[in-house]
Formats: C-alpha cells, sequence, structure tokens
C-alpha cells in the first residue's frame, strides 16, 4: 500500500511541477508586450 501511495505522490508531485510551469509561462507570454511587425516586405 505505500508503495502505491508513493506513486500517487510521485504522479501528483509532476503533475503540480509541469501545471506551475505552465502557470509561469502563460504569466510571461501575456506580460511581455508583442513585438512588432515590419510593415511590408523590405525595399531597397
Amino acid at each position: 500500500m505505500a508503495t502505491v501511495l508513493g506513486l500517487l505522490a510521485f504522479v501528483a508531485y509532476v503533475v503540480l511541477i509541469v501545471g506551475f510551469a505552465a502557470a509561469i509561462t502563460w504569466l510571461v507570454v501575456r506580460m511581455t508586450p508583442p513585438q512588432k511587425k515590419p510593415d511590408g516586405p523590405a525595399q531597397s
């Protein structure tokens, strides 16, 4: 039984870490301003 609980705790830990990383990535994408795109093709 302890092995099953340990495995469930490990799975919960991995899900927590991945969710935390996804949340931080989402926040960074939301807070950083978009880069300006060029108006058109460069003419020389």
